[in-house]
């Protein structure tokens, strides 16, 4: 029903309520009353272009968040425990193996007697022994990855006792110097990379960060549609960024909402025009 239609209507209903009382007296509406009538409530069902671009704005920035927020709790459901303790599973048995060369020439020695010791009971014992081939090398096959000691001796050359932790990897090459006697060599290094507990900590610090972030994030969405702080707003939605939802795609509707409110920024209450 068009304007005209709804001043039609409400004119006849004035005349039918007051028909009866007096018929000669005519009845006089004012345009403004019909308008008042005829558009009351129309602000409810009307959208303005501006308003629509600030829901639009709060729906990216809402869904942006929520995907952080999941990528949060699925970072949370990962156990690096798991999968460090697979890695050492896998890993708990290697194969040693590395190369002896003649401390003067850096030629490679063939014949030369290498033996795998490992301490027990303040004794050291032999469990493996190999001699180098022609081209100088050794190996010993299905070594546990615990402290083991490589003993190195050939006649009229000196003994090199390594003490090592057998890792997936060559050893560092054994060289022989003439003369008599015995050299300690220490090749175990302390940890100072990344435990498990660290491991664990920062992939936990990393999922609480984004789960916080997606949460500001939906505060910011709240307050594009209150539309009463637009700098405040547009911090929130800025820090939601590191929400980090899937990736790159809650990013990108966050990116798209905030670009939104830039466009509809006088919307706002506290925005003032320069």
């Amino acid at each position: 029903m068009d304007i005209n239609e709804r001043r039609e209507a409400l004119r006849a209903r004035v005349r039918k309520q007051l028909s009866g009382v007096e018929e000669e007296e005519e009845l006089v509406v004012q345009d403004s009353e019909i308008v008042a009538s005829t558009t009351e409530g129309d602000e409810l069902i009307l959208i303005d272009e501006r308003n629509g671009l600030l829901a639009l704005a709060s729906s990216l920035i809402f869904i942006g968040s929520i995907l952080g927020i999941i990528t949060g709790i699925l970072l949370l459901q990962g156990n690096p425990a798991e999968l460090l303790s697979d890695t050492l599973e896998q890993d708990s048995v290697v194969d040693v193996y590395g190369i002896v060369l003649e401390g003067a020439s850096g030629e490679s020695m063939e014949g030369v007697l290498v033996e795998l010791l490992i301490e027990e009971s303040n004794s050291a014992v032999t469990i493996q022994t190999v001699e180098t081939n022609s081209y100088g090398y050794y190996e010993f096959q299905n070594v546990a990855s615990t402290t083991h000691v490589l003993r190195v001796s050939s006649d009229s050359f000196t003994t090199v006792e390594r003490v090592f932790t057998p890792e997936s990897a060559t050893q560092a090459p054994f060289t022989l110097t003439q003369g008599n006697g015995t050299v300690q060599e220490d090749f175990t290094q302390e940890n100072n990379g990344w435990s498990l507990e660290n491991a664990i900590a920062l992939s936990t610090g990393i999922a609480l960060i984004t789960i916080t972030a997606g949460c500001v994030g939906i505060n910011a969405a709240y307050g594009v549609r209150k539309a009463t702080h637009y700098r405040r707003t547009q911090y929130f939605a800025g820090f939601a960024l590191f929400s980090r939802g899937f990736i790159v795609f809650g990013p990108f509707l966050i990116l798209c909402g905030m670009g939104l409110m830039i466009l509809a920024r006088e919307e706002f209450q506290d925005y003032e025009v320069e």
